[in-house]
């Protein structure tokens, strides 16, 4: 019989990180299962397109990212994770982290059965990275912070994200079964020649400048921090442009504020269509990568799609993106309130896409994850 393999996102993770590994592990003659939510949590709303790869289970909806509701989605999704280990009985498991109530069942079926392989694949931090101020300290939170912990402990091997979660965990992780497993990107040789493109096109006005932003408008967006760039820009005699891919529950806010520092603003709504996306933002001259003060993130998914646009980024996230930058010269680190906007030098967008080509490709991902799994 071949080994049973379980691969669980309560996210929507499947083709940008689930994808190449359950191929990877077919090809080493396992029988995958890849478990996530019938819940789409970006837009929250039920998953429209189901893919087939995919078994889905039930969680209660919710409308707001930081509710009551949201927890209960969340704890259901653990609930059924903890039914499905049992009823599989996977030899390897694959679990992403968060939410850490489903790494906390894990941990349960792997100390019941210690032949099973735990691997765990942390995408992000949880309580750390949300804006939760003092209720990062409070019990529940506690408890939060415990199950991910607890099941890092009795894990085979732990993927972070970024070399920053590292940092952060180091109490807890073991560095002989810790490793970097990055975001990747997997573009069509198409959407890799309209970059170029793109490119080639481009033409940089010293007076005009273009700036992209790309994603959810969510809480944890630096709203603030990215008007006071604009603003400076603006107060330096340039005529500045935003264009703006994506929504969420700030995008009203977001666009006021923008337009209020003098900024033309285009907000186009949330776009799925690559080769659209690569005609409005490509173009650009720099591309916004700011949360706020306080979020635990060292490597955002937009500053992949970013690079591999070409862009160069207008950074204020610490850890891997700040090194980044500053050790390939591919964009530009804000913080603090020097007047960097005197000192921009022109970026070539060819050198963005060739760090992008280095480091973000789906070869170097499968290299990175492999070891993982042997």
């Amino acid at each position: 019989m071949p080994e049973q393999a379980l691969l669980i996102s309560c996210f929507d993770w499947y083709r940008e990180r689930l994808a190449p590994i359950r191929d990877l592990l077919l090809s080493k003659g396992h029988a995958v299962t890849v478990l996530t939510s019938d819940f789409d949590h970006l837009h929250t709303r039920p998953v429209e397109e189901k893919i087939p790869e995919c078994s889905y289970v039930h969680v209660p909806p919710y409308r707001r990212n930081l509710s009551f509701r949201r927890i209960v989605s969340h704890l259901a999704f653990g609930r059924e994770v903890g039914k499905q280990l049992e009823s599989l009985r996977p030899d390897l498991v694959y679990c992403l982290l968060p939410p850490n109530c489903a790494a906390d069942r894990c941990r349960k079926y792997k100390q019941a059965h210690p032949d099973t392989r735990l691997i765990l694949d942390l995408i992000d931090l949880w309580p750390e990275s949300m804006p939760l101020g003092w209720a990062k300290n409070t019990f529940p939170a506690k408890i939060w912070r415990r199950w991910r912990d607890d099941s890092i402990a009795v894990a085979d091997h732990v993927f972070t994200e970024c070399e920053l979660y590292q940092k952060k965990l180091e109490a807890v992780l073991d560095p002989s079964k810790t490793s970097v497993l990055t975001l990747f990107k997997e573009m069509r040789p198409q959407e890799k020649q309209l970059v170029q493109e793109m490119i080639r096109r481009r033409r940089a006005e010293k007076e005009n400048l273009q700036f992209a932003y790309l994603g959810s408008m969510n809480n944890i967006i630096d709203v603030d921090g990215i008007c006071s760039v604009l603003r400076v820009f603006q107060e330096s005699g340039y005529v500045c442009t935003l264009h703006a891919v994506g929504d969420g529950e700030n995008r009203e806010r977001f666009q006021s504020a923008v337009q209020a520092t003098g900024c033309r603003a285009h907000f186009y709504g949330p776009l799925y269509d690559e080769k659209k996306k690569i005609e409005i933002l490509a173009p650009c001259d720099y591309a916004f990568n700011m949360m706020k003060e306080g979020v635990v993130v060292g490597l955002t998914i937009k500053s992949i799609d970013y690079l591999s646009y070409g862009l160069p980024l207008i950074n204020n996230i610490k850890g891997d993106t700040w090194a980044l930058i500053e050790d390939s010269g591919i964009g530009v680190n804000v913080g603090g309130k020097e007047k960097w906007a005197f000192s921009l030098k022109e970026i070539d967008h060819r050198d963005v896409i060739e760090v992008f080509d280095r480091k973000f490709s789906k070869d170097a991902f499968l290299a990175a994850v492999n070891g993982g799994l042997t």
